[in-house]
């Protein structure tokens, strides 16, 4: 990688519990289960301290915590004791920015609500609820523990606690009705001072139960014109009320952005600890490489492995073709593109097959940047994969 490096660096913080597990979710999620508060501060605490080791082994460049993200899971399902430990210990050992963006992702039980205040109390500044949809119908259908009072409490209590807060929608369901979708669009966004939204399409993801259902026909999904129909509403609709697109599924008022995630498509720096979390480093003197590291995915498995010694699953040094794909995959899911001096290497790029596809307008070069075209970005795994050599 070129100067381009802002020297940023993010901390992802997994917490693998659920109250249970939504048919169509296939992270790293369990059912709920005793937890020993003490055995997971410390092992959270030995996985610090070790990464702090890695980032000095191979002299990653950074100025301070830039960000923090809890997720999961259902991290406003952890005790309260382990994320003020957590808080506390990562700012002793990196030190936070003045300006830290530290967020958690929480779900609309009453339990989660009641702790809104002391989460914020406690340095929360931005909250991310996994609202899904205010349709009654659709969150039985989701497979979710809330109705649709519960998630309008939830929110109402979030926007008079946080000065910023994002919550999650799933749409283009099978059967669902495009104007009851738009309806409902338009009620979150007139009824509620929110900042940012996530918006899925649903996707029938491998490992789920929604997976085996379509592969047995049980469930279907809207065909790919009804899908474009939802889409271009739900943009239409979002930019009429000042939210704009930064990326494939994620919508923002002016500055009100993800700088967490933003660092992860911008290829820059951050850690992970917990179940299945991994981080990825660039190694300052190996010829800008980049360097991975994965955590052990179960829970049970993760403790064992840190609650002595803090050791991870795996430890790889990207070469310099891997990092160039891996920052070109993650630069082009935002609106603004990647910077072209990014990429180490161009010739990753098929010359003939990108010239084809700016042609056709649906790549863009504007202003050292290559972009997806606004109106493609949708299709962006498609295109990686004809462009990519």
């Amino acid at each position: 990688m070129t100067n381009k490096k802002k020297n940023l660096l993010s901390l992802y913080v997994h917490w693998p519990y659920c109250e249970s597990k939504c048919p169509y979710c296939d992270f790293n999620s369990h059912v709920t289960e005793d937890v020993d508060k003490d055995a997971w501060i410390k092992s959270y605490t030995n996985q610090l301290y070790e990464y702090k080791s890695l980032l000095d082994k191979f002299d990653v460049k950074f100025d301070n915590l830039s960000t923090i993200f809890f997720g999961g899971g259902t991290p406003s399902l952890m005790p309260v004791e382990i994320l003020d430990h957590i808080l506390n210990i990562s700012s002793k050992i990196f030190k936070f920015k003045d300006d830290i963006e530290i967020s958690l992702e929480a779900n609309p039980s009453s339990y989660e609500r009641e702790k809104f205040k002391y989460m914020h109390k406690l340095g929360i500044n931005r909250i991310s609820i996994g609202v899904q949809s205010l349709n009654d119908k659709n969150l039985q259908f989701l497979g979710r523990k809330h109705n649709y009072r519960d998630a309008e409490t939830a929110i109402d209590l979030a926007t008079n606690t946080f000065n910023n807060v994002s919550i999650d929608l799933i749409y283009a369901l099978y059967e669902q009705n495009i104007d009851d979708w738009q309806n409902e669009l338009q009620s979150v966004l007139n009824k509620f001072n929110i900042n940012h939204l996530s918006a899925y399409q649903l996707t029938i993801e491998k490992g789920t139960r929604f997976f085996k259902d379509f592969k047995k026909g049980l469930l279907k999904t809207v065909d790919n014109d009804l899908a474009a129909e939802f889409f271009t509403r739900t943009k239409t609709i979002l930019n009429e009320h000042n939210f704009q697109r930064y990326e494939i599924s994620n919508f923002a008022k002016e500055k009100f952005e993800s700088e967490h995630n933003l660092n992860y498509w911008n290829s820059e720096n951050w850690i992970g600890i917990g179940p299945g979390a991994y981080g990825r480093m660039w190694y300052s003197n190996q010829d800008n490489k980049r360097v991975e590291i994965k955590n052990y995915k179960n829970p049970k498995t993760w403790l064992n492995k840190n609650y002595q010694n803090s050791e991870f699953e795996n430890i790889n040094i990207f070469n310099q073709y891997e990092s160039d794909i891996d920052t070109l995959i993650m630069g082009l899911r935002l609106r603004k593109g990647i910077e072209i001096e990014k990429l180490n290497n161009k010739s990753i790029i098929q010359e003939t097959k990108f010239k084809e596809l700016e042609k056709e307008k649906l790549i863009i070069i504007d202003n050292d940047k290559i972009k997806i075209n606004d109106d493609h970005l949708i299709k962006l795994d498609s295109i990686l994969s004809y462009i990519i050599n």
